[in-house]
């Protein structure tokens, strides 16, 4: 990997707003983003491992054969992107993070902690890292209504398999990936928080694109409604038929520039699993709170 590319990970979580973000960082000059590709790798790649079956689990047995349903339907699809055989850790860290893009100044990779699994082995060297988080009972109240309108009604996000939902509900995988950053790459990474962004575009932004060394400029506030962007965007197959079919990235792409943060929600009216996911996350979305970068007043 000797060439002068800028190459940087965001690392999100579910309902994080960092498909917003990605799509209106697709507009930089000279950017080329790689999405989710260590989500590829969980779901779909060759390493992908399902639970083990249950006949007696009637939403396992549906989120399973959902799940096997996208990996075929991947290998046959007319849509761009990576062949899912591929994807393994390996070869996107080895290939796909660390090839040269001659005509690109600089490499953005979007994923998710949870899907690495732990294995920081399989991240590559040479990059940037920066991390966007959001308050827990935003994340828990829409990732619960994404996953009733994917999955039908269930009791408890807590009971749904690592398929469905991370056991450590993101904010604990994310935090840890944070620490080991610190350990052994940048000792102050970057972490905003998606409300910041809402609230001030511009000055979140441009602080960011400073960090990471992507060129700014006003234009990046607002951007096209629809997906067409997203053609630039290096990901697996797999992906884009699961977002066919389950619509994970729809309001993003509709979107045209950042809205205004929603208030938080009263606790009280929260189902009782989101609650109770809010408060388990609590101290590692305050930890990380604590470590943001704040705009200039």
């Amino acid at each position: 990997m000797a060439d002068d590319l800028q190459r940087v990970f965001l690392w999100g979580l579910s309902r994080s707003m960092s498909t917003a973000l990605l799509k209106c960082l697709s507009y930089a000059d000279g950017i080329q983003i790689v999405n989710q590709p260590y989500a590829s790798a969980f779901y779909d790649g060759p390493e992908a491992v399902r639970p083990e079956p249950n006949p007696n689990d009637k939403l396992l047995t549906q989120i399973v054969v959902e799940c096997d349903k996208i990996a075929r339907e991947s290998e046959t699809a007319e849509v761009e992107g990576i062949a899912s055989s591929l994807m393994t850790m390996e070869w996107i860290r080895d290939n796909l993070l660390q090839a040269s893009y001659p005509d690109r100044k600089l490499l953005l990779c979007r994923d998710q902690a949870h899907y690495l699994n732990g294995r920081y082995d399989m991240l590559p060297h040479g990059f940037k890292y920066s991390f966007l988080i959001r308050h827990p009972y935003k994340v828990f109240r829409s990732l619960r209504k994404l996953l009733t309108d994917t999955w039908g009604d269930f009791p408890d996000m807590r009971s749904l398999p690592s398929l469905a939902f991370p056991p450590g509900g993101g904010f604990k995988e994310l935090f840890e990936l944070v620490q080991y950053v610190k350990e052994n790459f940048d000792p102050r990474p970057t972490i905003i928080d998606a409300d910041d962004l809402l609230q001030d575009p511009a000055g979140i932004l441009s602080i960011y694109c400073a960090r990471m060394g992507i060129p700014y400029t006003s234009k990046l506030l607002s951007w096209k409604a629809g997906h067409e962007i997203t053609s630039t965007w290096l990901m697996s197959k797999g992906v884009s038929v699961a977002n066919k079919c389950q619509g994970f990235y729809r309001r993003a792409f509709e979107s045209e520039r950042f809205g205004k943060p929603t208030p938080m929600p009263d606790p009280a009216s929260l189902p009782e699993d989101v609650r109770a996911c809010a408060e388990m996350s609590m101290e590692y979305y305050e930890s990380l709170h604590r470590e943001r970068v704040i705009a200039s007043v």
